[in-house]
């Protein structure tokens, strides 16, 4: 059997590349905020304990949030690129 040397293009039109390569760019974006955000919450709620700032406790939970809201985005563009939809 002889092999086919035709390369499969994976997305046929630049509108579903450029829309999966957004969505690589929210993940890059996510992946340093998935370890900081935890860590800020812990060090928030040791400080809680010392003195009463909820200053790195707020800022570590609206990090969390908005990691996970970025997440949401990244796979949604992600599958809407692979899917055409």
């Amino acid at each position: 059997m002889a092999k086919s040397n035709h390369k499969q293009n994976t997305f046929e039109n630049k509108e579903s590349k450029s829309l999966f390569n957004t969505g690589l760019k929210y993940l890059a974006i996510s992946l340093p905020l998935l370890f900081i955000s935890p860590i800020l919450i812990t060090i928030g709620f040791k400080a809680l304990k010392k003195s009463d700032t909820y200053i790195i406790l707020i800022l570590g939970c609206f990090l969390a949030f908005f990691t996970i809201f970025i997440v949401v985005q990244a796979f949604r563009k992600i599958l809407k690129a692979l899917f055409n939809r």
